[in-house]
C-alpha cells in the first residue's frame, strides 16, 4: 500500500528525504544478477525526484570484501546515473558489516531537517571480514541515526534473518525478492517500499510540464 492506499503501477518518489542505497557487489550475485541489480538502481533513480530543497538526496555505495562509496548523498542524477553506470561488479566476499558502518558515514553529508533512510540490497549473509554479529552491531550503529531497511535477493536470505538488523516496526522495513535477476521487475515495489510519499507517474510529468511553462 501506499499511504494507506493501493499503489499505483506507475508513481514517482516525491519524499523529501535523505536515502543512501548499498548494492552487493559479492560474488554470489553473479554477472546476471550484477546487472540486473545495477540495472535496477538506475530505474528507482528515475522514479526519484530530486531536490536538496524540497525532495531527495540519495548517496550510492558497493559492498564485497571493501566498501566503496559511489557517490555522497547528492540531488545531482546526473552524476548518481554516472556512478552506477561505471561501477564494477567485485565478485568477492559480503561485508554487509562494514556496509553498514559506511553508511553512517555517509550521512554526515545530509540534512539535519530532512528524514534518512539507508536501505541495503543484499543476496548473502555477511561473510569474511564481516560475520554475523558483525553485521548485527553495524546495524545497531546505524539504527540510531537512520531508518535501516533491507531488500534481500535469495531464499537463503529470509526475512527472519534480516528482521534484527532493520528498524521497528520489522515488517515494514524488509522486503523480499527471491533473486537478484528479479530486480528489474520490482523497481516500482521497491519505489513504494523505500518512499513515504509517491505520485502517480503522469501527474507528477503534467506539474512538471506546468512548472516549466
Amino acid at each position: 500500500v501506499c499511504n494507506a492506499q493501493p499503489c499505483p503501477l506507475d508513481v514517482m518518489c516525491v519524499a523529501r528525504m535523505d536515502l543512501v542505497v548499498g548494492i552487493d557487489a559479492s560474488g554470489s550475485m553473479g554477472a546476471s544478477g550484477w546487472k540486473a541489480q545495477r540495472t535496477a538502481l538506475l530505474g528507482l533513480i528515475n522514479r526519484l525526484q530530486f531536490s536538496k530543497k524540497s525532495g531527495l538526496q540519495l548517496g550510492v555505495l558497493k559492498f564485497s570484501y571493501k566498501v566503496s562509496v559511489l557517490q555522497q548523498l547528492t540531488d545531482d542524477k546526473k552524476k548518481l546515473v554516472a556512478a552506477v553506470t561505471k561501477t564494477k561488479f567485485d565478485r568477492w566476499t559480503t561485508n554487509i558489516g562494514g556496509a553498514f558502518r559506511s553508511m553512517k558515514g555517509m550521512l554526515q553529508f545530509g540534512r539535519r531537517d530532512a528524514p534518512s533512510v539507508c536501505m541495503l540490497w543484499t543476496d548473502g549473509r555477511p561473510s569474511r571480514p564481516s560475520s554475523k554479529y558483525d553485521a548485527a552491531l553495524g546495524a545497531k550503529d546505524l539504527r540510531s541515526s537512520c531508518r535501516v531497511m533491507v531488500v534481500t535477493m535469495r531464499p537463503a536470505v529470509p526475512k527472519a534473518y534480516v528482521a534484527p538488523w532493520v528498524s521497528h516496526p520489522k515488517s515494514q522495513n524488509v522486503l523480499v525478492v527471491q533473486h537478484p535477476n528479479l530486480m528489474v521487475s520490482k523497481v516500482m515495489d521497491v519505489n513504494t517500499f523505500v518512499c513515504g510519499k509517491v505520485q502517480r507517474f503522469l501527474d507528477w510529468t503534467k506539474a512538471q510540464n506546468k512548472t516549466a511553462r
